[in-house]
């Protein structure tokens, strides 16, 4: 008998790490998409998703969103002012080779052109938020018909509101008798930036404890030991092209200004793919992703207030019975800190090692446009059901059984989330 206890814990321990080990070669997937290399600053993808059918006598009624801002600029003047520095500096020494000279000129009329750009809202961010809402119309038809109504906010940063203009003027257009109402203001901060500093609402929550005791920093050198090799291909000395300046910062500002590229106007955009080989691509991104789990990881305690706000605004559309979506417009950490609160796809898992967190965190899941959808499902007899889409794509919602996935029942996911919640907040 013990040894029959001894025989179904191990299968019981061995099954429970299963379900953690499924995903294998991301390394691969990665380094084979210049796109996912770029982690945040990927585009969003456009493609058709598939679509279960929704159960028999039930139709979308109801969507509640949250969204990223579309492509834009830089949000830093650092990720190209860091590198123009540099070979403004071996210019000067005599220290640029042939390629830094090329890439010297190229920055310096980018720079001059769009210098007070930073941050804006690029027409592919334009673009991108007119075709989620266009989907989200044409998918859900019967959630944006006569008397319907839209309620649009967002954070204070102008790439988010013309984000949000973008989208509901889509909605607009393809849905006329939708009645679509867009606001920003201080009162809209728990439900689309509540991690930003001056928010007078925000939660506290328990001091948790982070997994890993590698500093992004030491993460960087341990990965990329030979990161002068990239700067031996703009600087003749690359011993001396950084001038006591930090390697990590360097090159944390590096990866944006190569990343950022492809949400550039294509007129615009700097050739950068020979800075770079693709191996050491996808490392930085590796190092990225870390150094931003270790950013996002803090944020779980505040962005749990728009949690709240799903599910406040979804009971008390649920009980008027009126159709039509709730839309919050922000930012990629609040993205990949709802993914990690709400555990989509299995998100929230944290290795044992920190060599092992690309497995699980993927900063390509909160590209340029990224969002997560809520969509209810109601019918005239039976109880509402939730699908969960990440990026359009229909989702797990961590390990919440259903009867009928991607159909959860509405009472499962409120509980569920709930009990999420409450790891991250003092109530």
């Amino acid at each position: 008998m013990k040894k029959f206890r001894f025989i179904l814990l191990a299968a019981l321990l061995v099954w429970g790490v299963a379900g953690y080990a499924q995903r294998t070669g991301v390394r691969e997937e990665v380094r084979a998409d210049w796109n996912k290399c770029s982690g945040l600053d990927c585009l969003y993808d456009c493609t058709p998703k598939a679509m279960t059918p929704a159960p028999k006598g039930y139709a979308a009624t109801y969507i509640s969103h949250y969204g990223r801002h579309g492509s834009r600029y830089a949000y830093t003047a650092k990720a190209y002012t860091v590198l123009l520095d540099l070979l403004r500096d071996g210019a000067s020494q005599g220290n640029l080779t042939s390629y830094g000279f090329d890439m010297l000129k190229s920055l310096e009329a980018f720079w001059e052109a769009n210098e007070h750009r930073v941050g804006d809202l690029t027409p592919i961010g334009w673009d991108q938020h007119q075709y989620i809402a266009s989907t989200m119309v044409s998918s859900f038809p019967k959630a944006f018909g006569k008397g319907s109504t839209v309620d649009a906010c967002s954070s204070p940063a102008t790439r988010s509101i013309v984000s949000m203009s973008s989208f509901c003027s889509a909605i607009s257009r393809k849905a006329p008798k939708t009645t679509v109402y867009a606001h920003q203001s201080t009162m809209d901060v728990q439900a689309t930036r509540p991690n930003m500093g001056p928010n007078p609402f925000r939660y506290k929550g328990p001091s948790l404890a982070f997994p890993y005791g590698e500093s992004e920093k030491d993460f960087f050198l341990r990965k990329m030991p030979g990161y002068k090799d990239v700067l031996a291909r703009l600087f003749k000395n690359p011993d001396t092209a950084l001038k006591g300046r930090d390697p990590f910062t360097v090159f944390f500002n590096f990866y944006m200004f190569i990343a950022g590229m492809n949400s550039i106007p294509e007129e615009e955009r700097i050739d950068v793919k020979g800075l770079v080989s693709v191996e050491e691509y996808a490392t930085l991104w590796e190092i990225d992703n870390y150094q931003r789990f270790i950013e996002y990881f803090k944020y779980r305690t505040s962005c749990c207030s728009i949690i709240d706000d799903i599910i406040a605004k979804a009971d008390a559309r649920l009980a008027s019975g009126s159709h039509g979506a709730d839309l919050r417009f922000g930012h990629d950490h609040v993205v990949m800190a709802l993914l990690l609160i709400t555990d989509i796809d299995d998100f929230a898992y944290a290795p044992p090692s920190p060599d092992d967190l690309v497995m699980w965190f993927h900063t390509f899941r909160s590209p340029m446009a990224a969002n997560i959808q809520f969509v209810f499902f109601t019918s005239k007899k039976g109880e509402p059901l939730v699908k969960v889409l990440l990026n359009g794509e229909e989702a797990h919602l961590g390990k919440l059984p259903a009867d009928n996935w991607p159909y959860y029942k509405w009472s499962d996911v409120k509980d569920y989330l709930n009990k999420r919640t409450a790891m991250f907040v003092n109530r």
